[in-house]
């Protein structure tokens, strides 16, 4: 028997190899908040769906026994409970009426003839990723992963004893595989500054995410610098109709750096 229709957005969660499905407006509102904020305690969670205490002890109930989410116990006082993510967020599926531009499919249809300016190799990645929007597919964490695990690769490499350093090496790191300008744009708050982008320098207008591998690079890249998480968010991009990509680095929870 066919599933019934709907039109609310299904998350996608693993753990220990199996992945579980969220589409329920409640869970989804409980897990996007400990995503937000990495855990969170019983009154907060109440707060942020508005549901009576008993209300949210079933939802959350549901989201432990499903391995999503787990209870975790204070430090001081273990009758102190909060409550965190089990399980790894990696996409998102939802009903898409998205259609990539008229323009874009021209680009690519006359990139044979103009091989010169820009390459089948080059646009690969922009049209796997407008293919996955059409069908309403996000997979912005997988992306992301893949750029951390770029970018913990490279921090040997990159990260210098000065903020400085750090940047000049990963601009040069930049500028070699035709990433892009990078440069330091400010220094409180931290951003950095990419122009001729090529993770979205042909993505159209409506693409989710962004620059969401140069997010997980950078990431990598600054929390073995600081010796601590940070946080990275891209505050332009090229795709929204920005001159270009802009990249705002803090330490998570605590700020500007």
């Amino acid at each position: 028997m066919p599933e019934p229709e709907s039109k609310n957005e299904l998350e996608l969660y693993l753990r220990d190899g199996n992945i579980t499905t969220i589409r329920s407006p409640v869970r989804l509102k409980i897990v996007r908040l400990l995503q937000k904020n990495g855990s969170a305690t019983f009154p907060e969670i109440q707060e942020e769906t508005g549901l009576s205490k008993s209300t949210v002890s079933v939802y959350l109930n549901s989201l432990v026994d499903g391995g999503i989410v787990s209870r975790v116990s204070g430090e001081y006082d273990r009758r102190h409970k909060s409550y965190v993510l089990s399980a790894k967020y990696i996409g998102t599926l939802a009903p898409s009426t998205y259609s990539a531009a008229s323009w874009f499919r021209e680009l690519i249809r006359n990139t044979y003839t103009n091989y010169d300016k820009i390459s089948y190799k080059a646009m690969l990645p922009h049209i796997f990723r407008i293919a996955l929007a059409e069908s309403g597919i996000s997979i912005d964490p997988v992306l992301k992963r893949g750029g951390i695990i770029l970018g913990e690769s490279i921090v040997p490499f990159i990260v210098a004893e000065t903020l400085e350093d750090t940047v000049a090496n990963l601009s040069e790191f930049w500028a070699r595989y035709e990433f892009g300008e990078m440069s330091l744009k400010s220094r409180e708050p931290f951003v950095l500054e990419v122009k001729n982008c090529y993770e979205c320098m042909t993505l159209p207008k409506g693409i989710p995410g962004g620059c969401v591998i140069t997010t997980g690079i950078l990431d990598a890249v600054f929390s073995a610098h600081f010796g601590s998480q940070t946080e990275v968010h891209e505050i332009s991009c090229l795709s929204l109709g920005d001159p270009s990509c802009c990249f705002e680095i803090s330490m998570a929870g605590e700020g500007r750096v």
